[in-house]
């Protein structure tokens, strides 16, 4: 009976992170100023995405555009849209708080061009169908205007920190 418990407890836990789309990311924090403030400050989050073969980090004021090494940007994969990562600004049970990634891009409406907009106040809005996300609160739903769609959360996935680098994957 306690096995049966275990295994099914294992399931939940992963399930909660998304495998539906390719992630796979490693970026040294200190390389760029939004990354870091993001890792370090509760309730921050910056959006991570590729433009014209470049990594672009972006928060709310600012955007930077990096060039990874040809290795590298063969390895890197960003789920649908992208992927937004920062430190939720709700303690966890340790008295800490919760480094999280979520992909960029609207659950509901499940295309690489429906990218959400990152508010300041932890925030990401879907300007196609109006679904705004709690980035604070592991991505749940704020608000659905359209209710006769299927409605989730957003794509979790899984990230460490280790002080210098995140590493987002879900294999």
């Amino acid at each position: 009976m306690l096995t049966c418990c275990l295994v099914s407890c294992k399931e939940d836990i992963s399930s909660i992170y998304s495998t539906k789309y390719p992630v796979r990311f490693y970026f040294e924090v200190a390389s760029s100023p939004e990354l870091y403030n993001a890792m370090g400050n509760p309730g921050q989050f910056v959006t991570i995405r590729k433009v014209n073969g470049k990594i672009r980090i972006a928060n709310t004021l600012q955007s930077h555009d990096y060039s990874p090494s040809q290795i590298a940007a063969r390895e890197f994969e960003y789920g649908l849209g992208g992927l937004i990562v920062g430190t939720s600004s709700s303690p966890n049970m340790s008295n800490g708080f919760d480094i999280v990634a979520y992909d960029l891009s609207c659950p509901t409406c499940d295309r690489q061009t429906y990218r959400l907009t990152v508010k300041d106040n932890g925030t990401a809005l879907c300007s196609h169908c109006g679904n705004s996300y709690d980035l604070n609160n592991y991505g749940w739903i704020i608000t659905a205007p359209d209710a006769t769609k299927e409605q989730r959360g957003l794509y979790r996935y899984r990230i460490s920190f280790n002080g210098i680098a995140i590493n987002v994957n879900n294999r």
